[in-house]
């Protein structure tokens, strides 16, 4: 076969290429660029061509960028729109591959945070408001143009008429990641941008569109396709098959286990529903809220408490016992991203039209008549109770007899993991998982060090939930107070095992806050009776109340509690964080002033009430 840049003359092979035009005057006007490869073997001759030409190529390039910030003082009203389509198209590109591989799996009650960052970004860059400060999108720029490898300096009229175009177009893409936020489809705004999407090819030879009405015979607009200009669709598959290639997908991800089983519900009821052998592309808005109208009646845990009855079945029974107990609006609307999520997958491998999920009207008609409250929360009688319960008083034991008053004041994981959430945010996963050496100090300051790695960076068992979540938090006075320090201590005497809680048990779901969960919901119920709706998760919101009544600020209360944060995008990734010091002035302005806890203070060793501390010897679990 032919081989391109390949010449033979007089049986000896060379390269042959052409000299770009606008390069012609440095090669004193060559249009042929030509040298000997040394050899009349062809085979060899095409070994030695390839690498030959894409050195040859390289330095035509290293002139083309050369040549262009030389001449980037000035820049025209074309050039200027195609340097910003192809940054437009860059970011939509990351955008698409952000949305398939992270934003559909945000979890319902963080896409309003989301959606709050993305809007304030918005804000930022279309000119600011009191409380924030316009960008400009000059650092956007900056960095686009030394990626490119141009020089232009920011006071020259090409980097003046640069600026408004790069800004518009940050601008763009954030309204459309407003769109993927909203599972909605993307909506153009500019018309500068309403022709560009992130399966283009912006390249040096291409042109962005302009504001006027995309005209085809225009040659300047030759290779830019139309907006109604779509890829064909694939052949139709069934509702199964879809599921199952929506199932493969996520088995190649990172994803973490609670994530992947929280599609489990979503798609049995799916197939209930639909059928295995329903096309796809049958399911319309309408029958997504049939769906939904029948999910609101569903028992909760139909499952478990309903096994081997259908979808129906189990409301009919439910029905019939007088069961009160249904799903709530927080976990259909869970439901229902996770469905829309399965239904982008298919519009992404254009398999439909459109996404039957994604009408705002659907979500709405889900929380009709359903009431939608915010997370209950422990009154502080309540929490006055709850440790004074005989588990932080005097029980039989910490396991079965934890209910039942008794001699023995034992503290381990039951007695202090409520603690450690209470006084420092943490999940319940978090706290269960600790490690002894993840108790650490320095100068002075005591503190925990979140991480899923052990000290040494081994692998283990631990999970984060987010990126965020690896972070230092100092241990607050409270805990030294009541003795924290001296039962870590003794577990560092104990070589059996490297956990700080060893009697607590690892879930299936290789959670450790699973078991946790459970008991503490018997433990809640036993302390403060069956009327308290109050969950764990509570003291992580009573928390983030405590620092807010301290008015602590967000930056320092997101390095507590390791919630995320995307706002001040460029800004958050300077420095390396508050000092641990800093941290536990904040730590200590985290007061509960009608929480007494004065009978948890530690008794002397060999004093009636002293605390027993047995620890049973649980196997270590593998790989540690």
């Amino acid at each position: 076969p032919a081989q391109s840049g390949l010449l033979l003359r007089q049986g000896r092979y060379y390269l042959n290429m052409r000299v770009p035009t606008e390069l012609r005057p440095l090669y004193g006007k060559k249009e042929i660029c030509r040298k000997s490869l040394g050899t009349s073997d062809r085979r060899e001759a095409v070994r030695r061509v390839r690498a030959a030409g894409a050195k040859i190529q390289n330095e035509f390039d290293e002139k083309s960028r050369a040549l262009d910030s030389a001449t980037l003082c000035e820049i025209s009203e074309h050039e200027a729109r195609r340097l910003s389509a192809r940054w437009f198209v860059e970011l939509e590109r990351d955008s698409d591959e952000w949305w398939e591989t992270q934003g559909i799996y945000i979890p319902l009650e963080q896409l309003a945070d989301k959606l709050d960052t993305v809007r304030t970004d918005v804000a930022v860059y279309s000119g600011g408001t009191e409380s924030l400060e316009a960008d400009d999108g000059s650092r956007d720029l900056e960095a686009f143009l030394k990626r490119e490898g141009i020089e232009c300096a920011k006071d020259s009229p090409a980097f003046q008429k640069l600026r408004p175009l790069f800004r518009k177009a940050w601008v763009e893409n954030l309204e459309r990641r407003i769109d993927r936020l909203n599972h909605k489809p993307i909506r153009p705004r500019d018309p500068l941008f309403r022709n560009l999407f992130a399966h283009l090819q912006i390249e040096s030879g291409q042109t962005a569109i302009t504001p006027n009405e995309f005209d085809p015979r225009d040659p300047l607009f030759r290779n830019v396709p139309a907006q109604s200009q779509t890829h064909p669709l694939k052949p139709a598959i069934t509702l199964g098959e879809l599921l199952r290639l929506f199932a493969k997908k996520q088995a190649g991800m990172i994803l973490a286990g609670t994530t992947q089983k929280g599609y489990a519900s979503p798609v049995r009821a799916l197939r209930e529903f639909f059928g295995e052998n329903t096309p796809i592309a049958e399911i319309t808005d309408d029958k997504i809220e049939e769906l939904f109208e029948l999910l609101k009646c569903a028992p909760t845990n139909a499952t478990k408490r309903f096994p081997g009855l259908t979808l129906r079945d189990a409301i009919a029974a439910a029905d019939k016992r007088g069961e009160q107990s249904r799903l709530s609006s927080k976990t259909l609307e869970h439901y229902f991203v996770n469905i829309t999520a399965i239904f982008n997958f298919a519009v992404k491998k254009r398999w439909m039209e459109s996404n039957p999920a994604t009408e705002s009207f659907v979500l709405k008609k889900i929380a009709r008549g359903m009431e939608k409250t915010r997370k209950a929360m422990f009154t502080v009688e309540e929490l006055n109770s709850l440790f004074r319960a005989p588990l932080y008083t005097g029980c039989e034991d910490d396991e079965a007899g934890f209910a039942k008053p008794g001699k023995n004041r034992l503290r381990r994981g039951r007695f202090w993991v409520p603690l450690l959430s209470l006084f420092h945010g943490f999940r319940l996963n978090e706290a269960c998982q600790l490690y002894t050496e993840d108790v650490c100090e320095e100068k002075g300051v005591h503190f925990f060090e979140i991480r899923k790695e052990r000290a040494d960076g081994r692998k283990c068992e631990k999970k984060l939930k987010t990126e965020q979540s690896k972070r230092r938090v100092p241990i607050h006075s409270e805990l030294l107070r009541i003795g924290f320090l001296d039962f870590v201590a003794e577990r560092r005497g104990d070589a059996s095992h490297p956990r700080l809680f060893p009697d607590l048990v690892c879930g299936l779901g290789g959670y450790f806050s699973n078991p946790f969960s459970k008991w503490f919901s018997r433990f809640v119920r036993t302390a403060l009776g069956k009327e308290c709706k109050a969950t764990f998760h509570s003291f992580r919101h009573h928390f983030r109340d405590a620092l807010r009544d301290a008015e602590i600020s967000t930056d320092f209360a997101e390095a507590l509690g390791g919630w995320g944060n995307e706002r001040r995008s460029e800004e958050k990734n300077y420095g390396t964080g508050a000092r641990l010091q800093v941290l536990r002035e904040q730590m200590e302005k985290v007061k509960y002033p009608a929480l007494d806890l004065s009978h948890l203070a530690p008794v002397q060793p060999g004093a009636k009430g002293a605390p027993v501390c047995r620890v049973r010897r649980r196997p270590l679990p593998p790989g540690v």
